[in-house]
């Protein structure tokens, strides 16, 4: 029985659990999608897009979501000029922030639900890619999955964190279209140290398990 538990805690400690395994891919088309910003200092960029699609990373099937929008606000604009060397940089900011919204998968007919709902935790990073055409791209804090989604893709509901990556086409300062953008998340992993103290608290019951079995012989 000791040598039972021993194992569970070694193993939960240096396993990745097969619960924050799951990783979550939205994928936007950017139909329709539009964006704006002022060039001012302090000002955030936000933008809207249309179209989106959700799987979960290796598996082989896609869901369109139907009805689907995004929208995001940027952290403050902060510098930069817009070039590879220097490129416009917004954020870290409590009014940075990402949704996603939509029917949940397989419907194709509903009240939309907020589907992902976060908030940016490191500065995002605008970038020129050729003429006309930008990246803006941004590590998030912690966001929140839909429960129903969740059920849907059998992974577990609550907080996750990942990185949001969308191309813009015009040419900033200014307003143009979103092209595409991708949004990659996973459940947001336990601490090692919390992992670690309920290691320890198995092998303590596990010890205790063993005294009672050696008293009672």
């Amino acid at each position: 029985m000791f040598k039972k538990v021993a194992v569970a805690a070694v193993l939960l400690i240096f396993a990745c659990l097969p619960a924050f395994c799951a990783t979550i891919d939205f994928s936007g088309e950017g139909d329709g999608g539009t964006w704006s910003w002022n060039g001012a200092l302090g000002s955030d960029l936000t933008a809207t897009s249309l179209g989106m699609s959700v799987k979960i990373v290796g598996s082989p099937n896609s869901y369109t979501i139907y009805m689907p929008d995004e929208s995001l606000t940027s952290g403050a604009f902060t510098g930069g000029n817009g070039t590879t060397g220097s490129p416009w940089t917004f954020g870290p900011s409590s009014s940075g922030s990402f949704t996603i919204t939509g029917c949940v998968p397989p419907a194709t007919t509903c009240t939309p639900v907020t589907l992902f709902s976060g908030n940016f935790g490191s500065p995002g990073e605008m970038d020129v890619q050729g003429t006309g055409s930008m990246l803006f791209s941004s590590t998030f804090t912690t966001g929140s999955v839909n429960s129903a989604l969740a059920a849907f893709l059998g992974i577990p509901a609550g907080n996750y964190s990942g990185t949001y990556e969308v191309t813009l086409s015009g040419i900033a300062p200014g307003s143009g279209f979103v092209a595409s953008g991708d949004l990659v998340i996973s459940p947001t992993v336990p601490e090692p140290a919390s992992l670690t103290l309920l290691a320890i608290g198995l092998l303590g019951l596990g010890a205790m398990a063993l005294r009672r079995k050696l008293l009672n012989t």
